[in-house]
């Protein structure tokens, strides 16, 4: 069961707006080496302050930025550490025979299975504003452009998105693994 935010949207977009641009910046710079996309840095983030949504909405502007900038900043040293033990430790444990527990491939390479028919359905299912965000954003919108478009702030527009992916990843996740699982057998 996925958990969905049913607190004060607006709120939240409040507050991330005015630190969207810096929480993408920071995460581009930090992610400039590859090994982490930035999105999933950013949205990393937004999941924390979802989470700590109203102890941040007490806080004063700077303190929120500061939260914000540390949150990001600790996501991204946890992603390097878990890769780099990952690296070092998985070689040693083979040679003691112990199982080495290596990250899951990611699943995009199952979504090939999915055509574009069954994905435009599945796109044509979400709530509006999850749709219109997603459809903007395909055509290659920024998030402020979209923002403008639907009368809200970048903030609220990155969690729609994260919304519209979470649904379309529940939707269209078991039917490319069951496609997957009939053409390896």
């Amino acid at each position: 069961m996925t958990r969905t935010f049913a607190g004060d949207s607006q709120g939240f977009a409040a507050i991330i707006g005015p630190h969207w641009s810096l929480l993408h910046g920071l995460a581009r710079k930090l992610c400039r080496n590859g090994g982490v996309e930035p999105e999933d840095l950013v949205q990393d983030t937004l999941e924390r302050a979802l989470h700590h949504f109203e102890r941040l909405r007490g806080w004063s502007h700077s303190t929120q930025r500061a939260w914000l900038c540390t949150t990001l900043h600790r996501r991204f040293l946890d992603h390097c550490r878990h890769q780099r033990t990952e690296a070092a430790e998985g070689p040693r444990l083979e040679l003691l025979r112990v199982p080495v527990l290596v990250r899951e491939p990611r699943r995009w390479q199952t979504w090939e299975h999915v055509s574009e028919e069954e994905l435009h359905e599945a796109i044509a299912r979400l709530r509006h504003p999850l749709r219109a965000a997603f459809e903007l954003h395909t055509a290659g919108l920024r998030y402020r452009a979209i923002a403008e478009r639907l009368g809200t702030t970048p903030g609220t527009v990155g969690f729609w998105l994260h919304q519209a992916r979470r649904e379309l990843r529940a939707w269209l996740q078991p039917l490319a693994v069951e496609r997957a699982e009939e053409l390896a057998a």
